[in-house]
């Protein structure tokens, strides 16, 4: 009678073991499966990426919508700026918004602003010369650059800068000819005329290694650096690159299925008139003095991040800024990236002061004829406002850096 209890309690072991294989192989599917837990979060995740992409397109197509019926126009409205997601690594940070800086990121962290250029411009005579320059479609570059540059005339002054091409023969990976120069130029124009604006670095670009010298030069050029930039708060500023050095390391950023790059000039204006028109900030801080919104020799700022660091002996090397850290009296510090919320307008970090940054205008002075915006740490903020333009060579320092661009 034992043995045949034994037996009993065996087979029912046996029988539990299965069943609770089954169910096991069950939940395993549930979880794991074409249909299951895992493989439907994922569905979600895409699906609300997505929905939050046509969320905003809605939204700008309401308000779209909504202006054009308070000015006597019940038809519909072309959207004033599309912003869009370079590609499924990027999402939107939904705590911000077109009107005050749409913010991008990308998996490793880089973030990107959303710079409005709004497509009506085109059609106002002020800006197309009274319909004589006005752009007959996204190819008409010529016009469309035009109708731009009238748009930014007020931070463009009476510079002779312009954004054509000039040979450089120093470094290694410059543009081939004018016909590669005017082809990005391009690709730029249509992208900023079709979508209403473009992406632009949150941060200037940095580096997790504080750089303190440029490369050797390698038969006579600069060679392109290895390590790739990163547009992140608290970052060392990526300086010491020749203009060209950065383009190239701009250019092989992660950017999707869009195209990365350095600035053009007439988009350095674009964000500056961005910052007036959707941040309210006057034209003459972005043109007179800039000291107020940026890290100048002048501004005695006090920084209140934990996380940024400062250099009192031009970036040689940096120290964890206390927490607060005020200035107290005029010198020239360089600070870490988005060191602080006070050198932000439209979420974008920087525009004014700390380091100069590299575009790609042409000066016209045959011996330094690299462009170099904004101002930097030993400047005030009076004499190189965010909208100046310095002639500079194509070697690179301590005080050059430079910032990303999508479109």
């Amino acid at each position: 009678m034992l043995k045949n209890k034994k037996g009993i309690t065996l087979v029912a072991l046996v029988i539990t073991i299965v069943v609770l294989l089954i169910l096991a192989g069950v939940s395993i599917n549930l979880v794991l499966g074409n249909n299951g837990i895992i493989a439907k979060a994922k569905d979600a995740e895409t699906k609300s990426a997505e929905a939050s992409q046509n969320d905003l397109k809605g939204m700008n197509g309401l308000v779209s919508e909504m202006e054009g019926t308070l000015n006597g126009n019940s038809g519909k409205t072309e959207l004033e700026t599309e912003p869009y997601l370079p590609s499924d690594d990027f999402h939107y940070d939904t705590s911000t918004s077109v009107d005050t800086g749409l913010v991008i990121k990308d998996a490793s962290g880089n973030e990107y602003v959303w710079v409005v250029v709004p497509k009506s411009l085109y059609n106002n005579t002020v800006y197309n010369s009274n319909n004589a320059k006005k752009p007959s479609s996204s190819t008409d570059y010529a016009n469309i650059e035009y109708c731009l540059q009238q748009y930014t005339a007020t931070y463009r002054g009476n510079t002779n800068f312009t954004d054509v091409y000039y040979p450089d023969t120093a470094n290694v990976g410059w543009f081939a000819d004018e016909t590669a120069y005017n082809n990005l130029k391009n690709i730029m124009l249509k992208s900023v005329y079709e979508n209403g604006g473009f992406y632009v670095g949150r941060y200037e670009a940095g580096i997790g290694t504080n750089r303190t010298s440029i490369e050797a030069q390698v038969n006579g050029k600069y060679p392109v650096p290895t390590t790739a930039p990163v547009t992140k708060a608290d970052a060392y500023p990526y300086t010491y690159v020749t203009r060209t050095q950065a383009q190239n390391l701009a250019s092989n950023v992660n950017s999707g299925t869009k195209t990365s790059s350095l600035m053009f000039g007439v988009q350095w204006d674009l964000v500056l008139a961005f910052m007036h028109n959707k941040g309210n900030i006057a034209d003459s801080t972005l043109t007179s003095n800039s000291t107020t919104i940026g890290n100048y020799n002048d501004n005695l700022w006090t920084i209140k991040n934990a996380n940024a660091k400062y250099s009192t002996n031009n970036g040689s090397t940096f120290t964890a800024c206390p927490n607060p850290f005020k200035k107290e009296s005029n010198s020239g510090i360089v600070l870490t990236t988005g060191a602080d919320s006070s050198f932000s307008v439209q979420n974008i970090y920087d525009i004014a002061g700390n380091v100069l940054e590299w575009t790609l205008e042409n000066t016209s002075n045959a011996s330094d004829s690299c462009a170099g915006r904004g101002g930097y740490f030993y400047n005030t903020g009076s004499v190189y406002p965010a909208a100046s333009r310095n002639d500079l060579s194509r070697s690179g320092s301590r005080d050059i850096g430079f910032r990303v661009s999508l479109f």
